[in-house]
Protein backbone atom coordinates (compact mmCIF):
# COMPACT_ATOMS: atom_id res chain seq x y z
CA UNK A 1 0.00 0.00 0.00
CA UNK A 2 1.10 3.71 -0.63
CA UNK A 3 -0.06 6.92 0.84
CA UNK A 4 -0.28 10.23 -0.14
CA UNK A 5 -0.83 13.10 2.61
CA UNK A 6 -2.12 16.30 2.81
CA UNK A 7 -2.84 18.59 5.37
CA UNK A 8 -4.37 21.56 4.82
CA UNK A 9 -5.38 24.69 7.57
CA UNK A 10 -9.07 24.82 8.00
CA UNK A 11 -9.30 27.66 5.55
CA UNK A 12 -11.98 26.89 2.28
CA UNK A 13 -9.43 28.09 -0.41
CA UNK A 14 -6.79 25.40 0.76
CA UNK A 15 -9.77 22.52 -0.43
CA UNK A 16 -8.73 22.99 -3.68
CA UNK A 17 -4.89 21.74 -3.17
CA UNK A 18 -7.00 18.69 -1.86
CA UNK A 19 -9.29 18.40 -5.38
CA UNK A 20 -6.08 18.68 -7.17
CA UNK A 21 -4.71 15.72 -5.43
CA UNK A 22 -7.96 13.57 -5.45
CA UNK A 23 -7.68 14.20 -9.39
CA UNK A 24 -3.30 13.36 -9.74
CA UNK A 25 -4.44 10.30 -7.05
CA UNK A 26 -7.66 9.55 -9.15
CA UNK A 27 -5.43 9.13 -12.68
CA UNK A 28 -2.58 7.51 -11.20
CA UNK A 29 -5.16 4.70 -10.05
CA UNK A 30 -6.50 4.75 -14.00
CA UNK A 31 -9.88 5.53 -13.19
CA UNK A 32 -12.10 6.62 -15.34
CA UNK A 33 -12.39 10.55 -16.39
CA UNK A 34 -16.04 9.88 -14.63
CA UNK A 35 -14.75 8.36 -11.52
CA UNK A 36 -12.35 11.07 -11.18
CA UNK A 37 -14.68 13.30 -11.09
CA UNK A 38 -17.19 11.62 -8.96
CA UNK A 39 -13.62 11.19 -6.05
CA UNK A 40 -13.17 14.98 -6.60
CA UNK A 41 -16.60 16.06 -5.53
CA UNK A 42 -16.55 13.77 -2.71
CA UNK A 43 -13.99 14.46 -1.36
CA UNK A 44 -14.30 18.00 -2.01
CA UNK A 45 -17.81 17.91 0.13
CA UNK A 46 -15.68 15.83 2.50
CA UNK A 47 -12.71 18.52 3.24
CA UNK A 48 -15.68 21.21 3.33
CA UNK A 49 -17.75 19.81 5.95
CA UNK A 50 -14.48 19.25 8.23
CA UNK A 51 -13.89 22.52 7.76
CA UNK A 52 -17.13 24.14 8.29
CA UNK A 53 -18.68 21.79 10.97
CA UNK A 54 -15.56 20.10 12.53
CA UNK A 55 -12.82 22.40 12.63
CA UNK A 56 -15.66 25.15 12.44
CA UNK A 57 -13.52 27.35 10.27
CA UNK A 58 -10.75 27.76 12.98
CA UNK A 59 -7.49 27.84 10.95
CA UNK A 60 -5.15 27.08 13.46
CA UNK A 61 -7.26 23.48 13.19
CA UNK A 62 -6.21 21.38 10.34
CA UNK A 63 -7.95 19.03 8.17
CA UNK A 64 -5.89 16.03 7.44
CA UNK A 65 -6.43 14.06 4.53
CA UNK A 66 -4.82 10.59 4.00
CA UNK A 67 -5.24 8.70 -0.40
CA UNK A 68 -4.28 5.04 0.75
CA UNK A 69 -3.97 3.32 -2.38
CA UNK A 70 -4.18 -0.56 -2.34
CA UNK A 71 -4.36 -2.98 -5.26
CA UNK A 72 -8.37 -3.43 -5.18
CA UNK A 73 -9.56 -0.30 -4.18
CA UNK A 74 -8.21 3.69 -2.97
CA UNK A 75 -9.57 4.81 0.22
CA UNK A 76 -9.55 8.45 1.53
CA UNK A 77 -9.62 9.47 5.23
CA UNK A 78 -10.44 12.94 6.37
CA UNK A 79 -9.81 14.06 9.34
CA UNK A 80 -11.09 16.82 11.26
CA UNK A 81 -10.24 18.22 14.78
CA UNK A 82 -13.44 19.13 16.25
CA UNK A 83 -15.30 17.73 19.00
CA UNK A 84 -16.88 15.10 17.17
CA UNK A 85 -20.36 14.03 15.87
CA UNK A 86 -23.25 11.84 17.74
CA UNK A 87 -24.66 10.32 14.13
CA UNK A 88 -24.50 10.74 10.79
CA UNK A 89 -27.53 10.54 8.38
CA UNK A 90 -26.84 9.35 4.64
CA UNK A 91 -30.05 9.31 3.93
CA UNK A 92 -31.10 12.29 3.29
CA UNK A 93 -31.93 12.26 -0.63
CA UNK A 94 -33.50 15.95 -0.71
CA UNK A 95 -33.41 19.39 -0.14
CA UNK A 96 -37.09 20.73 -0.07
CA UNK A 97 -37.95 23.30 -2.85
CA UNK A 98 -38.92 25.83 0.36
CA UNK A 99 -35.35 25.73 1.35
CA UNK A 100 -33.70 25.64 -2.09
CA UNK A 101 -35.51 29.14 -2.88
CA UNK A 102 -34.57 30.44 0.98
CA UNK A 103 -31.20 29.88 -0.87
CA UNK A 104 -30.52 26.82 2.07
CA UNK A 105 -28.26 24.61 -0.21
CA UNK A 106 -27.09 22.56 2.69
CA UNK A 107 -28.00 19.32 3.92
CA UNK A 108 -27.12 16.72 1.77
CA UNK A 109 -23.62 16.62 1.28
CA UNK A 110 -23.55 13.75 3.20
CA UNK A 111 -26.09 11.58 0.87
CA UNK A 112 -24.29 12.94 -2.10
CA UNK A 113 -20.60 11.79 -0.61
CA UNK A 114 -22.33 8.64 0.30
CA UNK A 115 -23.66 8.55 -3.63
CA UNK A 116 -20.57 9.10 -5.17
CA UNK A 117 -18.51 6.52 -4.10
CA UNK A 118 -18.43 3.06 -2.97
CA UNK A 119 -18.54 2.52 0.43
CA UNK A 120 -18.00 5.07 3.17
CA UNK A 121 -17.95 5.29 6.72
CA UNK A 122 -17.79 7.82 10.17
CA UNK A 123 -15.47 7.50 13.34
CA UNK A 124 -15.78 9.96 15.71
CA UNK A 125 -15.17 11.10 19.10
CA UNK A 126 -14.24 14.04 21.15
CA UNK A 127 -10.77 14.84 19.25
CA UNK A 128 -12.48 14.79 16.18
CA UNK A 129 -13.75 13.04 13.28
CA UNK A 130 -12.77 10.82 9.93
CA UNK A 131 -14.68 9.96 7.27
CA UNK A 132 -13.31 7.03 5.59
CA UNK A 133 -14.31 7.14 1.41
CA UNK A 134 -13.37 4.20 -0.79
CA UNK A 135 -13.71 3.52 -4.58
CA UNK A 136 -12.90 0.05 -5.64
CA UNK A 137 -11.02 -0.61 -8.47
CA UNK A 138 -12.66 -1.98 -11.60
CA UNK A 139 -12.36 -3.69 -14.91
CA UNK A 140 -13.32 -0.89 -17.11
CA UNK A 141 -10.67 1.93 -15.03
CA UNK A 142 -7.64 -0.45 -15.92
CA UNK A 143 -8.98 -0.38 -19.59
CA UNK A 144 -9.15 3.65 -20.46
Amino acid sequence: MQQVLVNIPSVPIFERVVRASADEVGRALGFSAERVEDLKLAVSEAVNNAIDHGNKRHPGKLVEVVFALHSDKLEVHVTDEGGGVETVDFSRKVVEDQNLDAGMHRGFGMYLISALVDDCEVNSSQSGTTLTLRLYRRSQDHDE
